[in-house]
């Protein structure tokens, strides 16, 4: 099982499209994969960004195979298959932007931010998407858009039979943030958890802002830090 490449497409299209449009995923998807300086320097933070890179390149080079840029991924199907692709394909299209076209940029991430993303186990993985999971639980219930938005970032990931069925357990159960904060034993983690989950969230609504303030009290978040999660993932 390959949590880290569902991490990476969650990531890379803001699980559930909650996140503000504007900007989309330009900074996120490099989060900490093309500087050195605060959280980008951090060795999990430039993880996530490399996986959330990957993930927009892979999709660049699929869709450079297929001859079509039309849609994400390769689903042919129909209805709600087809809406969660057409809009998972439109933030894609928007990380291109971002990033100067066709994944073409003039900074390319550094090889030890590769290394990291291979050394993160698939249990780091699974904590930082529960997180996610948690945050955009935060105004209530997720949608049903929202959860056919999931669907096609789980197909754009190519997630198995095996890893749709804990995704899907995982959102109609979602782990208390009190249980999900006692696997947590260090701030480069707790870095990483409030990274993912801002990424995972709109700001702009109260509930979101309640948690997120929350969390960062609970993971000890310098006001700094969280000032630079923001950046990274507006």
């Amino acid at each position: 099982m390959s949590l880290k490449r569902i991490l990476g497409v969650m990531l890379a299209s803001r699980m559930a499209g909650r996140g503000r449009r504007r900007g989309s995923l330009g900074n996120a998807a490099l989060l900490g994969g093309l500087g050195s300086r605060g959280l980008r320097g951090k060795a999990g933070v430039a993880a996530l960004g490399y996986m959330a890179y990957k993930a927009y390149n892979d999709h660049q080079a699929r869709q450079r195979a297929s001859g079509s840029t039309a849609h994400a991924g390769t689903s042919t199907g129909t209805g709600s298959q087809a809406s969660a692709s057409s809009g998972l394909s439109g933030i894609f299209d928007q990380i291109a932007g971002a990033l100067g076209g066709e994944a073409q940029s003039s900074e390319t991430p550094d090889p030890r931010h590769a290394e990291a993303a291979e050394r993160m186990s698939d249990d780091r993985a699974l904590l930082l998407i529960r997180g996610m999971i948690a945050a955009a639980h935060a105004d209530g219930t997720l949608s049903m858009d929202e959860r056919q938005r999931i669907s096609g970032q789980l197909d754009e990931a190519e997630a198995t039979a095996d890893e749709r069925r804990l995704i899907s357990t995982e959102i109609e159960n979602p782990k208390p943030l009190d249980t999900l904060l006692t696997q947590i034993n260090d701030h480069d983690t707790a870095i990483e958890f409030y990274l993912a989950s801002r990424a995972a969230v709109d700001s702009e609504t109260e509930a979101n802002r309640a948690y997120l303030t929350l969390l960062r009290h609970r993971l000890d978040i310098t006001e700094e830090e969280a000032r630079e999660a923001e950046e990274l993932a507006p």
